[in-house]
């Protein structure tokens, strides 16, 4: 186990590719071999937690938070998000409407440590933070700015909001799925769109989750995932081992994910050099 002082991707137990083995998930245009959905749905098949957490693109650009309770619902939440939900402040009456004792939470990186810490660390005294038995946050540069990014791509591409079906990232561009068209926008561009507060993040991975999830440019239609405690790596071991993916060390790939982490930070750093 890595110390986190060591290492900008945290404290790590194992680093893996995995690939769902479900031919549905893998139809699927889910990133990265669908991975992160064949666990939560091995979760949920195997009785370990009671719903997954998640957001799910209900028109255009814009998400909301859901429960999911089985695969069918999974699947249509699955995907890449890039716009910002307003996870943390809903999630608490969302999980108590329902009545969830155990959930998984998927998330971003700076969710991840706000649920870690009410998890492990609670301030107040409430059970809320016990309901949490697994956190995965997934890898993130950064989310847009809702409003910002939909005017620039009305004005400079003429491209209305409920015409976006989806949002992909790969190597150098963003690609805006619309129609029948693909518009990659330069991702330089496409930054100057984040949100003020990911201009300062300096967390790609998710280093307060248990299982952390993304993808790397040498392994496509396969999903990296770095497991972090116990919890973790049984929850992984565990979708292997009763057949819901196909697992193989991901050592070799660590630098690349690391490429990717170096440069959130550096960006973090020349942006608040600026602001302070």
């Amino acid at each position: 186990m890595m110390p986190i002082g060591e290492n900008i991707l945290g404290q790590f137990h194992s680093v893996y590719l995995a690939r769902a083995r479900d031919k549905e998930i893998l139809e699927r245009k889910v990133a990265s071999g669908g991975a992160v959905t064949a666990i939560l749905t091995y979760a949920l098949e195997e009785g370990l937690v009671e719903g997954v957490v998640a957001s799910k693109r209900v028109k255009g650009f814009e998400g909301k938070a859901i429960v999911a309770r089985n695969k069918r619902e999974l699947l249509e939440a699955a995907g890449n998000r890039w716009s910002i939900v307003p996870f943390a402040a809903r999630i608490k009456a969302k999980i108590e409407e329902e009545d969830l004792r155990e959930v998984v939470i998927v998330c971003l990186p700076c969710q991840a440590q706000f649920f870690g810490q009410m998890r492990d660390f609670p301030i107040l005294e409430t059970d809320f933070g016990n309901r949490i038995k697994y956190i995965v946050s997934l890898f993130c540069m950064g989310t847009f700015a809702f409003e910002a990014f939909l005017n620039y791509l009305r004005v400079r591409y003429g491209v209305r909001a409920d015409e976006i079906k989806d949002i992909k990232l790969s190597k150098d561009f963003l690609e805006v799925h619309y129609d029948d068209t693909v518009l990659a926008i330069p991702l330089k561009e496409a930054y100057s769109y984040l949100q003020t507060g990911c201009l300062v993040c300096m967390d790609y991975t998710g280093i307060w989750s248990d299982v952390s999830a993304g993808f790397v440019e040498s392994e496509p239609r396969w999903t990296v995932l770095i497991t972090r405690n116990t919890r973790g790596e049984e929850l992984v071991r565990g979708a292997h081992e009763n057949g819901y993916i196909d697992l193989r060390d991901g050592t070799h790939v660590v630098g690349e994910v690391l490429k990717m982490a170096r440069e959130k930070v550096a960006r973090a750093q020349r942006n608040m050099a600026q602001l302070f």
